[in-house]
């Protein structure tokens, strides 16, 4: 398990790539909008044209603040089942490790990072003796994942069969704040489980 500096370091750089490119993308736009102001555009349809790639470029940051939140978690999740899931191959009748499995057959062996999410939260609260639902920020962490997968998989769309507070055809639309929240959520959720697993 990590430091909580190097946690609160890899979060900053998460929000300064955020912040620069928003400052970024709001210099343009206001630039744009001086211009249209100045009539130097020929109207709405020009403007929404000339700022598409702007916007389109703020779409893109918070998306790729998303996976990256996604990212960390999942791994920090994958390192903290790693304890659990040595234990639980300990016991178990067939090879789970590398050193107990011939070369040839190196490719049948699963990793606690080749677990379903489902499995690797599993592995923790057994393990640890947590219900990671009741820990700050796992709701965000778990709304930041469907987005994660949402775009992925569906371009955004959410899965009306697995949310059942969703339409058909209705879209993750993520926001500045929503990035700012996921970044918040992330570090209380991660705290608050290495918190939990050193009690």
């Amino acid at each position: 398990m990590r430091h909580y500096i190097v946690l609160d370091v890899e979060l900053q750089a998460i929000r300064n790539f955020l912040n620069k490119t928003l400052d970024a993308v709001d210099t343009e736009a206001a630039a744009i909008c001086r211009q249209e102001e100045s009539h130097e555009s020929c109207g709405l349809d020009d403007l929404a044209n000339t700022l598409f790639d702007t916007m389109e470029r703020e779409a893109i940051a918070i998306r790729a603040v998303f996976y990256e939140i996604n990212a960390l978690v999942e791994w920090e999740l994958g390192n903290l089942a790693l304890e659990a899931y040595r234990d639980s191959a300990r016991h178990a009748k067939t090879p789970k490790f590398l050193g107990d499995v011939p070369v040839d057959q190196a490719s049948r062996v699963k990793f606690v990072y080749d677990l379903p999410i489902g499995e690797i939260h599993w592995l923790i609260e057994q393990y640890y003796e947590v219900k990671l639902s009741n820990l700050p920020g796992f709701a965000e962490v778990q709304r930041v994942r469907q987005a994660v997968n949402a775009f992925k998989h569906r371009k955004g769309f959410k899965d009306f069969r697995k949310d059942l507070g969703s339409k058909p055809l209705e879209r993750f639309e993520l926001t500045r704040e929503n990035a700012y929240e996921a970044i918040d959520g992330a570090r209380s959720f991660l705290r608050a489980l290495w918190k939990q697993s050193l009690g």
